[in-house]
This record gives C-alpha cells, sequence and structure tokens, in this order.
C-alpha cells in the first residue's frame, strides 16, 4: 500500500474527524515509533487541543523487527518516572500497526502503571488486517506493508 501526500492528509484528516474531545490539560499522547508516527502524532495533538493548551506529547522508540523489544520495554518503564504526572487520558499513536506487539506491551505497562482500559485510547492511521491489537481508531486497514511517500531505505526492515 504506498501513501502520497494527498492519501496521508485524507486518512489524516479522515481519522481527526472520529476521534473523541479530550481534555488537553489531563491528557498525554505517546507518539509510538516517531520516526515514522510524528506526523500523525503532531496533527492529533494540535486537533484535540482547547483554550490555548495543546497536549502534552511523549516520543516512545519502539524495536524493529530485527530487534529485541528488552531494552525498549526497560526504557520505557524508566520513563514512567519521568513523566510529569499521571494523566487522566493517554492516546496511544502510530502511523502503521503493522502486527500490534508493541501496542500489546505498551498497554500492559500502561495498566500496571495504575491505567484503567477505558483511560487509554488507542489510534493507527493503518492497521494490518493480521494485527494481533486492533485500535479503537482506525482509518484503513490493509494487507501489506504500508510506504509513504516521504520514507528512505531503512536496513531493519530488511
Amino acid at each position: 500500500m504506498y501513501i502520497d501526500f494527498l492519501k496521508e492528509h485524507e486518512l489524516i484528516q479522515g481519522l481527526l474527524k472520529r476521534l473523541p474531545r479530550v481534555d488537553p490539560n489531563d491528557t498525554l499522547v505517546i507518539n509510538v515509533s516517531p520516526d515514522y508516527s510524528s506526523i500523525v502524532s503532531m496533527q492529533i495533538a494540535h486537533h484535540l487541543s482547547a483554550h490555548g493548551k495543546m497536549l502534552d506529547m511523549f516520543p516512545l522508540d519502539v524495536p524493529y523487527p530485527d530487534e529485541s523489544k528488552d531494552n525498549y520495554q526497560y526504557e520505557f518503564k524508566r520513563s514512567g518516572q519521568i513523566i510529569p504526572y499521571r494523566y487522566n487520558k493517554v492516546i496511544l499513536v502510530e502511523a502503521a500497526v503493522l502486527s500490534g506487539d508493541n501496542y500489546t506491551w505498551i498497554k500492559e505497562r500502561l495498566l500496571d502503571m495504575g491505567y484503567e482500559n477505558d483511560d487509554i485510547i488507542t489510534v493507527a492511521l493503518i492497521e494490518m488486517n493480521t494485527s494481533i491489537f486492533k485500535c479503537e481508531y482506525v482509518q484503513a486497514y490493509t494487507d501489506t506493508i504500508p510506504e509513504f511517500y516521504w520514507e528512505r531505505y531503512n536496513k531493519h526492515w530488511d
């Protein structure tokens, strides 16, 4: 699935229209895989802003398919100590949820931190039909790995 600039814009705008309103003073956007998801995360954080307050954002690196998740899980656990305070809502945002493995362990960690299922909103611009994790808000589903117009060769996907 190839996503050019216009398709990306169309997908993001469609997704924004469907997201629930939240209080920007106590909602955190977790930008999962910032190297791919920052465009979507930033647009969501701005869209859900109100009264001059943009949602707080937290970048969360996750492993590529050829990497172990252990160090990434450890860093996220450690980062829970530096997130400024407990938010009422957390929005997980990823441009493309492929296997669903990352969202699975991230959500488990958030639940371990004391969040409830209703406190966590899961968002994907695109989700693979075969993903083991099913997001609440998805703008498009696919059977093939999406390729965005801005992507360059990345050896981790070989």
